[in-house]
């Protein structure tokens, strides 16, 4: 009932403000996938606490698109509320467009320009055609009577060691890319790029070690626009000596308006639409990037030395604390204690940040027994979660935050005894993983290129999932970055030495299990010759597969060959670190089979 008369507000207000829609996407102001509860709008109407999804309010009711991650989660949060749950990419299903312009023959739509990159809206305005898109201010300053205020966590220097790059050379090789010279501006709006550019970090967003804040570089110097009282005097003069001034916030939209007859390069991905019309106001001479993921991203995205070798660091870290928590778990097990799948997400936690590099998590911990793990996104409550007992598939999809990198594992283990459609459920999974590890291919290769390697021998039994295969991991920033990606959607983006990128296909089986296998991998040089230059991955994850979920004779010799290695090299790398006790368990959890 609370749902519906939030709901209902909304759609008082569009009727006042003769609206017939109003699009509410997940986004803040800094085009973020994960935001501040502040920007939690979608949720504070909808009730649907999922990190993606748009909620679409009309004078005729309200309808929520979510993608297949969140299907079940989406159907179980919006009980009761009178929004209609629309299944994205499920047969049948509408667009938003699709949808609105079936119920509206002429009427206005609006949207939050804060909201919406320019490439976004303009987008949007074509798809909605006839119907015309009014891009407005933020409604729910006005709606929501306690929202949370800004978040206001201090901001913290990224030492070298951990960086590898002075923020200076950082911002000298981006003036060069896109020629900032002159009277020449480049706005850096979005929170991860700001973080990676200036080597600073923060705890404005959940699980994201970003900065609320924006950035203007400009050829001789560059100005951080943050709140001041996140910044200590430490912080201030560090980031003067790589020729970074610091401003509020707030003044950021001045400093846009005064662009006038500059010359001002953009990302039309990441810019919202208010400031791009800030600057066609004033008069500014815009330029949209040539390179649709923009040059901070993709600088970014190609991890230096430094940052590849935090990422192993971090990796034996997370490996250790992996060690001990599976060995607690199975101990109570045996013990016939039965944690819940909340309790379960705690510990791993805890386990973590016995490292001294330790940072958090890097995401909400995903922990599904039995057919909550066929929940793709599933976030087990504290209170009404399962217990987990001596038999089915226990899937932990868990990630930590280092100073030296970013983690993101998941692994699905059985219990008790294994049937034999369990067993060959996980090695169809298992076998596409490998499948995908071992991929070697040309230089210029695409993700949607290899995403087959991990879907053919599910496929060629009609199974399938409908997530992406891998997404980009960032150095002790957001765990989903890009602007790699592998996945059966084309991604104009080449993979590239450097890029670090996840391999996770899994199999939901509603009502009774889920199985996901994840590790991350780092894309490196593999040949080069008469054919050109050749690439390949190097597997960062250290922790074992359930050997007893296998069935061994599904496996081929070189999918055999390439497990025995990668155990081989788990044992080798964390057993240092271990324990005689850790060691033995670990020995016996990755001996050749």
């Amino acid at each position: 009932m609370e749902r519906k008369k939030i709901v209902d507000s909304v759609i008082g207000l569009l009727r006042r403000e003769k609206f017939s829609a109003f699009i509410v996407p997940s986004r803040d102001c800094h085009c973020s996938e994960y935001v501040a509860d502040h920007w939690k709008c979608r949720e504070y109407v909808s009730g649907f606490d999922g990190s993606a999804g748009t909620l679409v309010v009309t004078v005729k009711g309200a309808a929520l698109w979510v993608d297949s991650r969140y299907w079940l989660q989406a159907e179980a949060q919006l009980e009761g509320s009178g929004i209609i749950l629309m299944c994205e990419g499920a047969e049948g299903v509408p667009s938003i467009a699709g949808w609105l312009t079936s119920l509206f023959d002429k009427g206005r739509v609006g949207v939050d320009a804060s909201l919406y990159p320019v490439s976004a809206l303009e987008a949007l305005i074509g798809s909605l055609a006839p119907l015309e898109v009014v891009a407005t201010g933020d409604i729910f300053d006005e709606l929501w009577s306690d929202r949370p205020p800004m978040p206001s966590q201090p901001v913290v220097s990224l030492d070298e060691e951990y960086c590898g790059l002075r923020a200076s050379a950082k911002l000298k090789r981006l003036r060069h890319a896109l020629s900032i010279e002159g009277d020449a501006v480049y706005p850096v709006t979005a929170l991860d790029e700001i973080a990676w550019l200036l080597n600073i970090r923060g705890g404005d967003i959940e699980y994201n070690p970003v900065v609320v804040a924006n950035l203007l570089v400009e050829a001789d110097r560059a100005t951080l626009f943050v709140d001041d009282s996140k910044l200590s005097v430490a912080v201030i003069h560090r980031l003067e000596r790589e020729g970074v001034v610091t401003d509020d916030y707030s003044r950021f939209d001045d400093a846009l308006s005064r662009c006038g007859g500059r010359r001002v390069v953009f990302n039309p991905a990441s810019l919202s639409w208010r400031h791009y019309d800030l600057l066609r106001l004033c008069g500014a001479v815009t330029e949209p990037e040539k390179d649709g993921a923009g040059a901070v991203t993709a600088m970014k995205a190609v991890k230096n030395n430094t940052e590849i070798e935090g990422f192993r660091r971090a990796m034996v870290e997370d490996g250790v604390a992996l060690v001990r928590f599976y060995m607690w778990l199975e101990e109570r097990i045996i013990a016939g204690r039965r944690p819940t799948e909340w309790e379960l997400g705690v510990k791993i936690g805890e386990l973590r940040a016995a490292s001294p590099l330790y940072r958090g998590e890097s995401f909400a911990p995903i922990v599904g027994y039995k057919a909550n793990g066929a929940i793709v996104h599933y976030s087990a409550p504290q209170k009404g979660c399962k217990r987990v007992g001596a038999s089915g598939f226990l899937l932990i999809d868990s990630g930590g935050q280092y100073l030296c990198g970013t983690t993101d594992i998941t692994r699905t283990v059985h219990m008790g005894e294994v049937s034999q459609q369990e067993k060959r459920d996980f090695t169809l999974v298992l076998k596409g993983n490998i499948d995908l590890a071992r991929a070697v291919f040309p230089e210029g290769t695409r993700g949607c290129q290899l995403d087959f390697l991990a879907r053919r021998h599910l496929c060629a039994n009609s199974l399938n999932y409908l997530h992406g295969t891998g997404h980009g991991v960032g150095h002790y920033l957001c765990v989903h970055e890009g602007p790699q990606s592998i996945r059966m959607n084309e991604n104009p983006v080449a993979l590239k030495p450097g890029m670090v990128i996840t391999d996770e296909p899994g199999l939901y089986r509603a009502g009774k299990w889920g199985i996901r296998l994840e590790n991350v991998l780092l894309c490196v040089e593999h040949s080069s010759g008469a054919f050109g230059r050749y690439l390949a991955f190097e597997p960062l994850t250290l922790f074992p597969f359930d050997v007893r979920s296998i069935e061994l004779d599904m496996l081929t010799p070189a999918q055999r060959r390439w497990l025995n290695r990668y155990h081989d090299m788990v044992y080798d790398r964390l057993s240092p670190r271990l324990t005689g006790k850790e060691k033995v368990w670990l020995m016996g959890k990755t001996k050749n089979i």
